[in-house]
């Protein structure tokens, strides 16, 4: 008589055992892959705001040294404005009093006096050049150009006995107020250099 075989019986509660642990594995891998994608985005989100800052670091860098080399500029011009600034009040003197010179001339019909004058003029005009925009050179150099010829013709009326008539002599006493208001500000007054220029560009044009 043969003896019963005995089979091992499995409980459920053995067989649940594998197929949870399997679940936690799963549950890990996820939850360190989750992980590892808000690692990522954090480090992207941060990369991004670091290299924001440091544009904006360099922007404003940028726009310091900007500045700084205006105020450095704008030092430089005060400085040389004040170094030269009795050279140029000299010139202003000498081809102001050139032109009255001039004026006067033609007030005692002395052509001599006159050409005298007028080269004094000219000479002040060239000491005058180098503290002046190419616009405000051209401009005075037409200026003085008609001033010389209209001297020249009122000089010239004293052959024909005629004198000189009033509205000659308004004219002449106009340009040599001309000559002033243009000059000053741009040989004195440095901050409204800029805009006399501009003026004298658009009387060229």
């Amino acid at each position: 008589m043969t003896e019963p075989t005995n089979h091992p019986v499995v409980t459920l509660k053995e067989n649940r055992f594998p197929l949870f642990s399997l679940i936690l594995v799963i549950l890990a891998f996820a939850l360190m892959a989750y992980m590892a994608y808000l690692n990522y985005e954090v480090t992207k989100v941060a990369g991004a705001q670091l290299i924001r800052a440091q544009q904006l670091q360099e922007r404003t860098q940028t726009k310091f040294m900007d500045q700084y080399a205006h105020f450095l500029y704008e030092q430089a011009q005060s400085a040389r404005f004040e170094r030269t600034f009795e050279v140029r009040q000299k010139h202003y003197a000498d081809f102001m009093g050139a032109l009255s010179d001039a004026w006067n001339s033609v007030g005692r019909k002395n052509a001599q006096d006159l050409d005298a004058a007028l080269h004094q003029l000219a000479k002040s005009y060239y000491a005058l050049e180098p503290f002046l925009e190419q616009g405000s050179r051209l401009y005075l150099q037409k200026r003085i150009t008609i001033f010389h010829n209209l001297a020249k013709q009122l000089i010239g009326y004293e052959q024909n006995k005629r004198g000189i008539i009033m509205e000659d002599k308004s004219t002449m006493d106009r340009m040599i107020e001309e000559f002033q208001d243009f000059l000053y500000p741009l040989l004195f007054e440095p901050i409204r250099k800029e805009g006399k220029n501009g003026e004298s560009g658009e009387i060229d044009r």
